[in-house]
């Protein structure tokens, strides 16, 4: 196929992809909020609950990794067309799920689907804006937390909405009970990207129109710095995506204390998600500023202390302070280090984008996260055999485990520093591709 050379077309398919990527963030934050109400709907044990919020990681990361290795012989245009099939019948077999096995089933399609996305979308616009990729991803990537962003607060306001009917009255809307409510809201944003992309022809990836021969995508893909950049996905991943999980039970006893609800503290997430939109909007200034890897290494060095300072934080003010510092820092981690690849491993081609969201998602899905529990359940037995009571004790657990977390700041800024001492004076825009 040829290159797309009509700007209406290049616009089109541009927020094409934003929309599929909010399908995304939409059923994983939709998914990740209805866990509790699995459980008691269809009355499964923890072990479940946890199987089924493992789906949304463990087939996005499947998924995505299986295709960087085939989506340039099979078109991007497939990955998208089984992106759609995915969303819908994921979210449909959840919606009208009997039992466990069925809502296993279809967070595992939905993830699947969530992981052709990105297989297909982020080398779709690395290759319409080839003179400005870094910049145009971070643009692209405004839509994961504007996704999350919308299914937070819709899950919110329908379960305070259910809350308030009187005793006995079940909540529905349209033949819909609410946990099917909820789940309908990933396939409004998918009617529409299908719509989108329909009848739209979709470019080959820069690679294949510069026949680049998979030779030299195998070497750019071994390369050190290709390597490095893999080793900092799994480190950027972590800082970004795992504090999100425990936000709530962290923030949830100052929000109580101030006379909120606990649920209140999503608000802190809705608010880091809303601080990340504008700022990857704003993404070019900062890159034309600093450069992508200065850029970088000043995010690790935010996300960082701006996570260990959570930790701290007891007062509505300084809770929101510290939030600011660490949204700040972690906003600009997964779409510019994607950009990075993209601009100066150029010969990686499709593969090389997929690895890098691939073994992030992979590293938080099955390192991090269990990692994350297993450092809580030890800070949490000790101080219980301190004699700190369950609240207590939880509470200083989260707290530990976050500023473990924080810890993995300290080996980004050192290779972040090398690799702009190298890269950081060469002007952004003009797509240098290096040899590693």
């Amino acid at each position: 196929m040829s290159q797309v050379t009509n700007e209406a077309q290049r616009s089109r398919l541009f927020w094409a992809s934003c929309m599929a990527l909010i399908s995304t963030s939409i059923a994983f934050g939709v998914i990740t909020a209805s866990i509790t109400d699995f459980g008691k709907v269809y009355n499964l044990s923890e072990t479940e609950k946890g199987f089924i919020g493992g789906a949304a990681l463990g087939g996005f990361a499947f998924s995505i990794i299986a295709l960087g290795v085939v989506i340039e012989k099979i078109g991007i245009a497939i990955s998208l067309k089984m992106a759609f099939m995915c969303h819908v019948f994921g979210a449909l077999l959840m919606m009208f799920a009997e039992g466990f096995s069925q809502l296993m089933a279809g967070a595992s399609i939905i993830a699947l689907g969530n992981g052709c996305v990105e297989a297909g979308c982020n080398p779709l616009v690395a290759t319409l804006f080839p003179n400005n990729k870094t910049v145009r991803l971070n643009q692209f990537h405004v839509f994961w937390p504007v996704g999350i962003i919308i299914g937070t607060l819709f899950g919110y306001f329908l379960t305070e909405a259910a809350a308030t009917l009187p005793a006995g009255e079940v909540w529905s809307f349209m033949g819909l009970s609410l946990l099917q409510a909820k789940l309908s809201l990933v396939l409004l944003p998918t009617v529409v990207y299908g719509f989108m992309f329909m009848g739209q022809e979709i470019p080959q990836t820069e690679r294949v129109q510069s026949n680049i021969p998979a030779a030299e995508v195998t070497k750019a893909a071994q390369s050190p710095l290709f390597l490095t950049m893999l080793f900092c996905m799994g480190l950027t991943a972590t800082l970004e995506l795992a504090p999100g999980r425990w936000i709530e039970a962290l923030m949830g006893p100052a929000f109580v204390a101030a006379g909120f609800k606990n649920n209140a503290a999503l608000l802190v997430l809705v608010y880091g998600m809303a601080l990340m939109a504008v700022l990857r909007y704003s993404a070019g200034s900062f890159v034309k500023k600093f450069s992508p890897t200065g850029l970088l290494m000043g995010s690790a060095i935010l996300g960082g202390v701006g996570l260990f300072a959570m930790t701290y934080a007891s007062s509505m003010q300084s809770i929101f302070l510290t939030a600011t510092i660490f949204y700040v820092g972690v906003c600009f981690f997964w779409p510019t280090m994607i950009g990075f690849v993209a601009e100066r491993i150029p010969n990686s081609g499709a593969l090389g984008l997929c690895l890098m969201g691939g073994i992030g998602m992979l590293v938080v899905g099955y390192v991090t996260v269990p990692g994350v529990g297993m450092i809580q359940d030890y800070y949490k037995e000790a101080a219980l055999l301190a004699g700190e009571g369950e609240s207590a004790a939880i509470a200083y657990a989260g707290k530990m485990a976050f500023r473990w977390v924080a810890a993995l700041a300290i080996p980004l800024v050192l290779i972040f520093n090398q690799l702009n001492n190298r890269f950081g004076k060469v002007s952004n825009g003009e797509n240098v591709a290096v040899s590693a």
